[in-house]
């Protein structure tokens, strides 16, 4: 077992880069992989990598590395991608996350119910998701029936905590919020933010602050 007070959010992050970049290893025929090699392909430094390991037992062998087949299994358990975790998806209007998002849902997570809060796409196919949009009157019953528990929310700040506290008393377990605006949940609840918009501003920030490198040959050609 392991503390959950020494892992943070950037290493179970980190870990499902490594899932990711793992899988695709096993499909191209690769058994066996190295800290440094999946430091590489992942643009982490090796000692980062071998310490986010160590936070949850041993993995490898020293010397030899790591079995990629024994390492996705036990990442797989750490990020509890050997439980089916349902969710219910709840919009105001129709889904605005973008479909690319679904490409990439953790394997674990299977969303179960779109809801749209206006009720004016009621019955509406959703793409990618095979699932036609629900009325917001059943969120209590479709939640207990299919056993959701994780609230994946997409809504105008004016709906976001009115949205957020129904989902708890209806049971849910798990939010994860996409509006650009902060949520509340007591501490039974487990909660992450997706702020969309800092993100870009994180890049924008680089954009405007950090100089850009100029490759050797254009500066050949300038000069």
């Amino acid at each position: 077992m392991f503390e959950l007070a020494d892992v943070s959010r950037h290493t179970i992050h980190r870990m499902a880069l490594y899932h990711s970049v793992l899988k695709i290893m096993k499909e191209n025929g690769v058994s066996i992989v190295v800290s440094s090699d999946l430091g590489r392909r992942t643009g982490i430094q090796p000692h980062v990598v071998r310490k986010d390991f160590s936070c949850f037992g041993e993995f490898g062998t020293k010397g030899v590395g790591y079995q990629i087949e024994y390492l996705l299994r036990r990442i797989e358990k750490i990020l509890g991608y050997d439980t089916v975790w349902n969710a219910v998806l709840v919009c105001h209007g129709m889904p605005a996350l973008p479909s690319v998002v679904y490409s990439y849902w953790p394997p674990a997570v299977n969303i179960l119910s779109v809801i749209d809060l206006s009720g004016q796409n009621v019955g509406l196919p959703v793409d990618n998701l095979d699932l036609a949009v629900e009325q917001c009157e059943n969120l209590v019953e479709i939640i207990n029936t299919r056993n959701i528990s994780i609230g994946i929310i997409s809504t105008p700040p004016s709906y976001i905590q009115e949205t957020v506290n129904h989902l708890i008393k209806a049971g849910i377990q798990g939010i994860v919020n996409f509006s650009a605006y902060p949520v509340f949940v007591p501490d039974s609840v487990a909660i992450i933010q997706v702020n969309v918009a800092s993100l870009f501003s994180q890049m924008t920030f680089q954009l405007k602050h950090v100089p850009t490198k100029v490759p050797a040959t254009e500066r050949s050609a300038a000069e």
